[in-house]
């Protein structure tokens, strides 16, 4: 996350939702798995369909529409200097604003709002603040979500928020879409780029990174976000059935599973409080602690140096030593397998460089 005076930019850990979600990662292949095929990279038009609640209207009122074109056409001035996509609105809807401040709860409900769609991704955006609650510890305030290699974007734009940061954030958040990860500096702050407040300066990993991205990938893909969410909220209609608690678990289960998480927290509550124990048990199965949650944060916090003086090193040719730490980030792939990107990234980078 990046650091700003008004709070917290753009969300979407180094590691995949995969370290998160209870489900035991598959055998880690002794070299990363070739990028999928990047049918997207060639000259195309990418459809956004927007939609925006009620309360971003009444900020912008007649303008809302050209305060998105603006910020679409700046998104796709910066964007154009990495890819060749072109991105044009298509649709937009006004929805209800919701009072749910949970970003994963949100996201992950517009994900099953929408459908696939060739050539199209999804936004839907809040005219207000959302949090995210993955250190376990307290809420933090964000300007976007988005899960990697997926076609659905949340942006949070609460009043004050200009048109450029509203670039800003969908620039960044599309950026997931095309596998860009959020590589943590030492100083706590994350971007792709450099470390100020709001900067379309892709780093040099993420460069790689996204040039043989292919986009977004099909929603049944395995082992990514959609599907993994799917997968979840199966278990829980086998797990309620037809009982009373099948929508209350459902919703449950839609949000971040954080101890920070009030929403969660409370409906948690409210719902083992008349559940059978083998509801409890299903839950139980999906939480993440504060110690596991520290622990995550721990391991980004270690690639995340290991990646940064790697690519110091590279940048004064330093290869041997730039091999050092990329080897320090290949033993995390036990803990984090999807990282397999960022290694790709940099073996990339010292080859361009040689």
């Amino acid at each position: 996350m990046m650091r700003t005076n008004g709070g917290w930019l753009g969300v979407c850990a180094v590691v995949l939702l995969v370290t998160r979600s209870g489900v035991p990662p598959a055998a880690l292949p002794e070299l990363p798995p070739p990028q999928r095929t990047a049918s997207w990279s060639i000259e195309r038009t990418i459809r956004l369909s927007i939609e925006v609640d009620e309360a971003f209207v009444a900020e912008h009122g007649p303008r809302t529409v050209e305060v998105l074109q603006e910020a679409i056409a700046l998104h796709n001035v910066h964007w154009r200097r990495y890819r060749r996509e072109w991105f044009v609105l298509a649709r937009l809807r006004t929805v209800p604003s919701s009072r749910e401040l949970d970003a994963s709860y949100l996201l992950a409900n517009f994900l099953h709002r929408t459908s696939e769609e060739r050539d199209t991704i999804h936004v839907t955006v809040a005219g207000r603040q959302l949090e995210v609650y993955s250190n376990g510890r307290n809420a933090m305030a964000i300007g976007g979500l988005a899960y990697r290699g997926s076609d659905a974007v949340l942006i949070s734009a609460p009043r004050g928020v200009t048109g450029e940061l509203l670039a800003y954030y969908l620039f960044h958040e599309i950026g997931h879409c095309w596998d860009a990860l959020d590589i943590p500096f030492g100083g706590g702050e994350t971007t792709f780029g450099q470390r100020t407040r709001a900067t379309f300066q892709i780093d040099a990993g993420n460069e790689e990174v996204m040039e043989d991205a292919a986009g977004p990938a099909p929603r049944d893909t395995p082992r990514l976000a959609p599907a993994l969410i799917r997968a979840k909220l199966a278990r829980a209609r086998a797990a309620a059935r037809e009982t009373p608690y099948a929508v209350a678990l459902h919703d449950l289960f839609l949000h971040e599973a954080s101890p920070a998480n009030p929403a969660y927290v409370r409906k948690k509550e409210e719902l083992l409080a008349v559940a059978p124990p083998s509801i409890a048990e299903v839950v139980a199965q999906y939480e993440r602690t504060r110690h596991h949650l520290r622990e995550d944060s721990e391991m980004r916090q270690q690639i995340a140096e290991h990646y940064w003086r790697a690519n110091d090193a590279i940048r004064r040719r330093e290869y041997e030593a730039a091999e050092v730490e990329l080897e320090a980030i290949r033993t995390l792939y036990e803990v984090a397998p999807d990282i397999h990107f960022l290694v790709g990234a940099v073996e990339r980078k010292v080859r361009k460089r040689r």
